[in-house]
Parts: C-alpha cells; sequence; structure tokens
C-alpha cells in the first residue's frame, strides 16, 4: 500500500514538474515575441503615427506652429532653397507644386494643384497666414501670389502692413504671431480681412 502512494506520489510529483516546465517555456516564448513587439511599437509605430499627427497638424493654418518655421528667416528672398523650404513647412504644403521667384520684382508665385471650392475656408486662412508668415520672415519679399487650380490670391507687403499698422516685426515673436495671426483666423470671419491683404491687385 506505502509503495503504492509513494508512486502515486513520484507520478504526481512528476507531473508537476512537467506542467512547471511547460509553463517556464511558454513564459519564455511570451517573453521572446513581446519584445520585439514592444520595440517596434516604442520605436517605430509611435513615433510614425506622432509624425503622421503633426504633419497633418502642420496643414492646417488653425494649428500650425510657426515656431517651426522659424528658422528660415533671412533678410533676402534670393535664396531659392531655403523658399522651398518654408513654404514646404507651411499650411496646405501637399498640394505645393512649383513656385517662381522674381528676384527685380521681389515677388514669388506658389502653384497649388488644388481648387480653393474642394479646400473650402482652409484655402483662405492659409493665404492669409502664409503670406503673413513669409512677410515676416523674408526681409525684402514685396509681393506673393498663391495661386490655385481655380483661383488666385496676390498679396503685398503694404497691405499686410497697413493691416497691422506698421512694421511686422513684432509679429517674429511666436507668442505675437498666434494671438495676432492664428487667434484671429479661428475666432474671426476672414473675408474683410482678404480683403484688405488682396486690396488694388
Amino acid at each position: 500500500m506505502n509503495g503504492t502512494l509513494e508512486k502515486k506520489n513520484i507520478q504526481n510529483k512528476g507531473e508537476r514538474g512537467d506542467d512547471m516546465e511547460k509553463r517556464r517555456l511558454v513564459m519564455i516564448i511570451i517573453v521572446i515575441l513581446a519584445i520585439p513587439l514592444f520595440i517596434w511599437l516604442q520605436f517605430f509605430e509611435v513615433p510614425n503615427k506622432v509624425k503622421i499627427g503633426e504633419a497633418k497638424l502642420q496643414q492646417d493654418p488653425e494649428t500650425h506652429e510657426f515656431e517651426k518655421v522659424k528658422s528660415y528667416e533671412n533678410d533676402y528672398m534670393g535664396n531659392n532653397s531655403n523658399m522651398g523650404n518654408l513654404f514646404s513647412e507651411l499650411p496646405l504644403n501637399k498640394y505645393q507644386e512649383t513656385f517662381e521667384i522674381d528676384s527685380e520684382a521681389l515677388s514669388l508665385t506658389m502653384h497649388y494643384n488644388a481648387r480653393v471650392d474642394e479646400i473650402g475656408k482652409k484655402a483662405e486662412q492659409a493665404v492669409l497666414y502664409n503670406t503673413t508668415a513669409v512677410f515676416v520672415l523674408i526681409g525684402n519679399m514685396q509681393k506673393i501670389e498663391m495661386k490655385f487650380e481655380d483661383k488666385s490670391y496676390t498679396v503685398t507687403r503694404k497691405n499686410v502692413e497697413d493691416w497691422y499698422g506698421g512694421k511686422l516685426d513684432k509679429l517674429k515673436k511666436v507668442d505675437e504671431f498666434k494671438k495676432d495671426v492664428q487667434q484671429p483666423l479661428i475666432h474671426e470671419d476672414s473675408g474683410v480681412w482678404l480683403a484688405a491683404y488682396t486690396k488694388g491687385n
């Protein structure tokens, strides 16, 4: 009888040992699979989603971060690379095609492969936001034309300065730009503003 009990105990211990071994193996497999998954999520998936989110925010004049374009500030507009990089960081950059610089007239024409009637109010907001940003950052730029497939807007530095009552230097401060340019875009009708920017053209 004792011999039978001992055999059963040994057998039970052996089964428990096998169960423990199986559990340990399962845990090892889970850890082996979890580590690469964690690394992939932490260093690839999440950062990519953050980048996509940031890029989307940068497309919209209401959520664009002006501080991200401050590095393109220049006294002169002649640097094609600088101008291209500046516009590629401004709202609606996903619709940009080509741009032309006229060094004698100190003007720039930016072509967009989109229609204003498709983009809606964001197109007019971008005209106000982008032209203001460029005049603030590029010292000798005098005129900007933003050409969409169905409409074109020409804005002059003089009109922008008239709107703000003089030189645009104070708008180089990020807080001032947000307060005087971005916030009004969100809370006010941009029709009168746009008419003032494009008058005489």
